[in-house]
């Protein structure tokens, strides 16, 4: 592990203490991009792929959320480029995380490289399923359009429905069938056991 993958590896677990976008959530995101690649046969620089999925939400990090307007993809990739430049990473390896960073969200344009891929997609994977629940039920009250645990419920619904036709790859669209299928097994069992929501 080279130097500066050590420092912001510090950097992120010390820093990354949101229960929706933190260190696990990073964590999570790199070993399903390295999982992906070795499914799809992809080609891929493993260290760039860990500082991006590191990096990718840094912009939302207190020390880092500038109110500026500026979407936390490129606040993200403004505070990544300084550390690596500051780090002496190269600038090849350098552009992809970079570019992996900026391309991240699901919908945004997709980036130049395997990289970009993995990323997107896994950052996908993990707003479904098990996971991707608990991370939603997480928001409430913490994020302004999820007050309450109804609107946790709308807004999974929501990325359920869209998310798997943002896949870029295979075998993260075969992983989404089997993710949907426990979403759609709690969602019924949820509006079963509240009336249709009007007990939650």
């Amino acid at each position: 592990m080279t130097e500066i993958l050590k420092e912001i590896e510090k950097l992120v677990s010390r820093l990354g203490t949101h229960p929706v976008w933190g260190h696990a959530h990073c964590l999570r995101v790199c070993a399903l991009g390295e999982d992906l690649a070795r499914e799809e046969g992809l080609e891929y620089d493993a260290e760039a792929l860990r500082l991006a999925s590191l990096l990718h939400d840094i912009g939302l990090y207190k020390a880092y959320a500038m109110r500026d307007g500026v979407d936390h993809a490129r606040r993200s990739m403004a505070v990544a480029a300084g550390m690596l430049r500051d780090g002496d990473y190269p600038s090849d390896a350098s552009r992809v995380v970079l570019d992996a960073i900026e391309h991240h969200p699901p919908g945004a344009s997709p980036g130049h490289h395997a990289e970009s891929d993995l990323l997107k997609d896994a950052v996908a994977l993990d707003y479904l399923g098990s996971v991707g629940l608990s991370r939603v039920f997480a928001m409430v009250g913490i994020e302004d359009d999820v007050p309450d645990l109804p609107a946790a419920f709308r807004h999974a619904r929501s990325l359920r429905r869209s998310l798997p036709d943002l896949l870029r790859l295979g075998a993260s669209r075969e992983r989404a069938r089997e993710r949907v299928l426990e979403m759609d097994d709690f969602f019924a069992n949820l509006e079963r056991d509240t009336r249709n929501l009007k007990l939650l």
